[in-house]
């Protein structure tokens, strides 16, 4: 065996490695995407739990706390009458990510008590949620719920 004919197997194995490491390569790359996808799905479902808890136990404050809107400007509208409400049921009907403009939308049902009267209603409320890029949390962009206060 020659000097060359060895230089061309060396060159060969060379080749072979950098064939498979570019086939393992292509195979994990799409598999980390996958893995930061679920993990943003993952936060904006706690985000999502988050203020469903804070709806069902009174806690407004802590629920208006996720509510941040784009333009800001915009407030958030007063929710002291809030206080005489008592929410009994937050049902996440759908949430639809969009995770390559972070974004979602998801759709809520509230059954809720009127403290004063005891009566009883349901309500329906979309949810805009948009996601921080640098701190990489999700944030509600939608109004509190038009709960019927009187």
């Amino acid at each position: 065996m020659s000097i060359i004919d060895g230089e061309r197997k060396t060159a060969g194995l060379k080749m072979q490695k950098l064939k498979w490491l570019w086939l393992l390569v292509i195979f994990i790359l799409p598999a980390c995407a996958h893995v930061k996808e679920q993990k943003s799905l993952e936060r904006l479902g706690d985000q999502q739990k988050i203020f469903m808890k804070a709806m069902r136990w009174k806690s407004y404050d802590m629920a208006a706390s996720i509510i941040r809107f784009k333009n800001p400007a915009r407030q958030l509208a007063p929710i002291d009458g809030l206080s005489n409400i008592t929410v009994t049921s937050y049902e996440l009907i759908a949430s639809r990510p969009n995770l390559e403009e972070g974004v979602a939308v998801a759709y809520v049902l509230f059954d809720y008590i009127q403290d004063d009267t005891g009566r009883m209603y349901s309500l329906k409320h979309t949810q805009n949620w948009w996601v921080d890029k640098e701190t990489k949390r999700w944030y509600l962009a939608s109004d509190m719920p038009n709960f019927k206060l009187d």
